[in-house]
């Protein structure tokens, strides 16, 4: 990846942040109250115009900025959590501990993220907490495989043994030794994570599964639908927010994923990895 690359990935994800931290200072109305007229135009004060119920698009966009980093971050610490735990007692126990989480894993991976969240968003019920956490819950199982295979291989590296052989207990190798350099894949995948739950926030959103009390780029694309002739501006907005973030973040995990090993090509190269059990 070229620096160019990499400085346009940190300048979206930058702008990304700012409107998440600082909404008030990039927007100029309330998101939920009636600024203008209905489905107006972009002009100078409503720089993308107006939805159906006369409230300023950009505000909107720019709150629903908010609402995406908050689920992804805190799908992606779930899913971290979870995924870090299961592959840990996969790659430290193995035997039957590694065979049973590991078809529990392959189980579960074999299953389309997003049926899995709309399975437990519909049993929970909507909002900013449940759609996070139904997200992380159902995409922990790549980095089990990712964590597990770092370990796997890390435990026949030379220090490794080296250390075994001056006795340090099994808690101090794989807490000092093995877990640090098997977590280096895995927090390479974060800022993946991290986009891959903003899309699916965004896809629960649309189907009319989000929480309504907050602003969405997705809820405001299914909103935007019956007015794509007359209005196009109300899906161009947030479509294009969305795609942004999601081109930065991608970028930004290519970057770190190359960086972390030079000879692989793509990030999502370390999901296709595996040892057998």
């Amino acid at each position: 990846m070229s620096s160019v690359e990499i400085r346009v990935a940190v300048a979206v994800l930058a702008l990304f942040a700012l409107l998440t931290a600082f909404p008030e200072a990039f927007a100029q109305y309330d998101p939920w109250a009636t600024s203008g007229p209905a489905l107006a135009s972009p002009t100078a004060e409503h720089l993308v115009g107006t939805d159906a119920l006369g409230r300023d698009t950009w505000s909107r966009m720019v709150y629903g900025a908010r609402t995406s980093l908050l689920v992804g971050m805190l799908a992606t610490a779930v899913a971290l959590l979870i995924g870090g735990s299961v592959g840990l007692a996969a790659g430290l126990f193995g035997g039957w501990i590694d065979e049973v989480l590991m078809r529990v894993t392959e189980f579960l991976d074999s299953i389309p993220s997003l049926l899995l969240a709309l399975l437990v968003v519909a049993v929970w019920g909507p909002g900013v907490v449940q759609i996070a956490l139904a997200i992380g819950v159902t995409g922990w199982a790549g980095l089990a495989r990712v964590l597990r295979v770092g370990l796997l291989t890390t435990r026949e590296e030379k220090f490794v043994l080296a250390a075994k052989a001056m006795g340090a207990s099994k808690a101090r190798v794989a807490f000092k030794h093995l877990l640090p350099h098997a977590m280096a894949p895995v927090l390479v995948l974060v800022p993946f994570r991290i986009e891959s739950a903003i899309i699916a926030e965004a896809s629960l959103s649309f189907l009319g599964l989000g929480d309504l009390a907050y602003p969405s780029w997705g809820g405001m694309l299914r909103d935007a639908q019956p007015f794509l002739r007359e209005a196009w501006w109300l899906a161009v907005g947030p479509g294009v927010l969305l795609l942004l973030t999601v081109f930065g973040a991608s970028l930004l995990a290519d970057y770190l994923q190359r960086r972390a090993d030079p000879r692989s090509r793509h990030v999502t190269d370390y999901l296709s990895a595996t040892v057998a059990p």
